[in-house]
């Protein structure tokens, strides 16, 4: 045959050629592809031990693309893959794709504890935690990878919008964005804000270490815990709520990776101006343990000091009793939260918002 085609001049097809041909038939041995000019075809069962339910869906007259593995085999045969074509059909649809910044739904069909794992073309592609949008990353404190992990598995089998930022044939690599798709728009409303501006915005979600704010449909930002009141807040849950409308002021800007941080206690007075003057150095006065921690304890002192040691704490004033002033000894075996104890103030800073305290003793006789 091959003499024959030489003869009359006939072009053969390459090893590796994209080829389009009519199934004449489908069995359980092979299904035969008519090429039309080029002869007839053969896919063998092996091309779809991954992917068996392949082909039973092919069918009498389908026309399909397949790749040429091997220009005549011994039976005579123009021997196919289909796999490797519509992969190599799918690569160059996925650069097209790319080129022209088009927007792809797809499936989340796994998990890691880098990102999620998706599907475009029947490739199997990767869409990093970093790729992630805000209202899909993960809210973890501290960026515990088991948390991370059980975080993400609510999205298997949801369906994101992405772009593809990145791929690579040869090395199967394949990289999707989520973030990418509102960077643009969310880049442009960035450059408009500054410092200091004061924002509207609505809250979707609260966690234990502050509250994200949706500015826009394009841009989000942050609230700490320590910015939501001068007072110490123990859980932000209890003061802010999703759909909760709200006005912040703009109190960072990261223009590396877009982010906006908002303070709610920046418009409120700032009970630190006047420290100075209920507080000094080595004054007494009661004060209550609110929370302790490994370095030390927060301590809220009263609104007024000259008043009884019963009056209301409510000078919006948290200090620090370090560990350093409690001795060797663990602070449990030394203070408890919620109680009142006799203290001193040893230093303060209002610039830095810094009051140190320390436990007054009583003098020995």
């Amino acid at each position: 045959m091959k003499d024959l085609l030489v003869k009359e001049d006939f072009n053969l097809p390459k090893v590796g050629q994209i080829v389009q041909g009519k199934i004449i038939s489908v069995a359980k041995s092979s299904v035969i592809v008519d090429l039309g000019p080029l002869g007839i075809g053969i896919v063998y069962p092996g091309q779809f031990y991954d992917n068996p339910n392949r082909m039973k869906t092919l069918k009498k007259g389908d026309t399909v693309p397949a790749m040429l593995v091997e220009v005549e085999n011994d039976e005579g045969y123009r021997e196919l893959s289909l796999k490797a074509a519509q992969l190599t059909t799918a690569w160059e649809d996925i650069r097209e794709k790319m080129e022209k910044g088009e927007l792809i739904n797809t499936s989340i069909i796994n998990i890691n504890k880098g990102g999620l794992v998706i599907e475009v073309n029947g490739i199997q592609g990767f869409l990093p935690l970093s790729q992630l949008s805000s209202e899909h990353y993960p809210k973890v404190e501290g960026g515990d990878t088991t948390k991370i992990v059980q975080a993400l598995q609510k999205f298997k089998g949801q369906e994101f919008n992405v772009k593809i930022i990145d791929f690579n044939e040869s090395e199967n690599k394949l990289i999707v964005s989520e973030r990418a798709i509102k960077e643009g728009a969310a880049k442009e409303e960035l450059a408009k804000l500054k410092v200091g501006d004061i924002v509207d915005g609505e809250i979707t979600e609260v966690t234990d270490f502050g509250a994200f704010v949706r500015l826009s449909d394009s841009l989000d930002a942050l609230i700490h815990s320590s910015e939501i009141d001068w007072k110490f807040i123990e859980n932000p849950k209890e003061i802010l709520h999703p759909k909760e409308k709200i006005k912040a002021k703009i109190v960072n800007l990261d223009m590396n990776t877009g982010r906006v941080f908002l303070s709610l206690k920046a418009l409120k007075d700032d009970p630190w101006l006047k420290a100075e003057e209920k507080y000094q150095p080595g004054q007494k006065l009661k004060a209550k343990v609110i929370k302790i921690r490994q370095n030390g304890a927060l301590v809220e002192l009263p609104g007024d000091p000259a008043k009884s040691p019963d009056s209301e704490y409510n000078s919006n004033i948290i200090g620090v009793l370090p560990a350093s002033e409690l001795g060797s000894k663990p602070l449990s075996e030394i203070i408890e939260v919620g109680k009142e104890y006799d203290m001193a103030v040893v230093s303060i800073d209002t610039k830095e918002h810094k009051l140190i305290l320390t436990l007054d003793k009583p003098e020995e006789n």
